[in-house]
């Protein structure tokens, strides 16, 4: 899963369970900075496996 490190590309589409590793691999990362980390995070918001707290949806 080499295109899951780089923060500066977006690793296009993602299974969940591939979002779920991106999750983990970027935890000090933030959806601002990071593409892997906010597209991983918008597929587990789709798959029904994260709800995001009010304050973090735009």
């Amino acid at each position: 899963m080499m295109f899951l490190f780089d923060c500066t590309v977006d690793p296009g589409p993602l299974t969940p369970e591939h979002a779920h590793e991106a999750m983990q691999i970027h935890m000090c990362c933030t959806v601002d900075d990071c593409e892997v980390r906010r597209r991983a995070r918008q597929i587990l918001v789709d798959a029904g496996h994260m709800v995001l707290d009010e304050r973090a949806t735009p």
